[in-house]
């Protein structure tokens, strides 16, 4: 491998067919120039120009020489760019905005695992309703956001991630239905619910309005980890997102009651603001919610293909 300063200055002379306009483009002495040249002809064992008194012609030796160290030249900047890239990216700052139960349960050993790659990264979490997470997307406060496939609006762009669906929980002493429940049983029972205004909510109650359902009655909590709580205990059945109740699903804290169909099905999507390529972060994250939900045997038909929000 020959001194990237000597390819340099080998085809800058042979680009301005002389040493001082040469020396001149460089910015440095046109004896530099020369010494640079001469040691890379002694290098290579032969003259790489004619020197005339007016102008240099490259010799056959340099008209060999002159495409691969041009090409050379191109491989040594791209290697720095590629390190810059590398080193810009290890001190990058990555915020993303989620809704509570995608910065509770996927983002933060997602996150981890960037840490692993980037030590250096400036990591953080927004986390509030849909609102919340695209004002901050939006205004620049967040570099992307977790968001579920229908929530997103058509400033954004998204990749899906993963697959979802909503889960009909009970107490562990419920007693194993006799047949898959569906959204009519749900009218005898007391229904645990997040508060007014969130997504799941919200969801909840389109949903059982669309079925002509109207439970028996209705606990409202203010976060996922309290309507657990209170389904754990007896207090009624929940339907929450499956991501929510992995843990109390797999310890026997929780169970699943079984459904005809599941109540909700969607996509988990990552976001960022349409016309912007990802940051190298977000692509990192990206990359490691698309493996996580390959070891879970969640990933999208597709393949998570991005596509601008319809």
């Amino acid at each position: 491998m020959y001194p990237t300063a000597q390819l340099e200055a080998f085809v800058e002379v042979a680009g301005q067919a002389g040493f001082t306009r040469a020396a001149e483009r460089l910015g440095i002495a046109q004896p530099t120039v020369s010494q640079l040249v001469r040691a890379l002809e002694s290098r290579v064992g032969t003259p790489l120009f004619v020197r005339g008194p007016r102008r240099v012609a490259l010799t056959d030796a340099g008209r060999a020489l002159l495409p691969h160290a041009e090409r050379a030249l191109e491989l040594a900047a791209e290697a720095e760019a590629a390190v810059d890239r590398a080193a810009s990216a290890e001190r990058a700052r990555l915020w993303v905005a989620a809704g509570e139960a995608l910065a509770t349960y996927i983002l933060p050993p997602a996150l981890a695992r960037l840490r692993e790659r980037l030590p250096r990264l400036e990591a953080g979490v927004v986390v509030g309703d849909v609102a919340r997470s695209l004002s901050a997307l939006r205004a620049g406060e967040a570099d992307a956001a977790l968001l579920t496939e229908h929530t997103a609006p058509r400033d954004i762009e998204t990749a899906v991630y993963a697959r979802g669906r909503t889960v009909l929980i009970a107490a562990p002493g419920e007693a194993e239905p006799a047949r898959p429940l569906t959204l009519a049983d749900l009218a005898g029972r007391t229904l645990v619910v997040r508060s007014p205004g969130t997504v799941n909510r919200r969801e909840v109650d389109q949903l059982l309005e669309r079925a002509g359902v109207e439970p028996a009655g209705r606990l409202e909590a203010t976060s996922l980890e309290a309507v657990k709580r209170c389904v754990e205990v007896g207090l009624g059945v929940a339907i929450v997102p499956g991501i929510a109740v992995e843990r109390e699903l797999a310890t026997g804290e929780l169970r699943e009651l079984p459904m005809d169909r599941p109540a909700m099905e969607f996509g988990f999507c990552l976001a960022w603001r349409r016309g912007e390529e990802p940051t190298p972060p977000v692509r990192m994250l990206l990359e490691l919610l698309r493996a996580d939900a390959v070891t879970r045997g969640v990933a999208p038909a597709d393949g998570g293909a991005v596509r601008a929000a319809e």
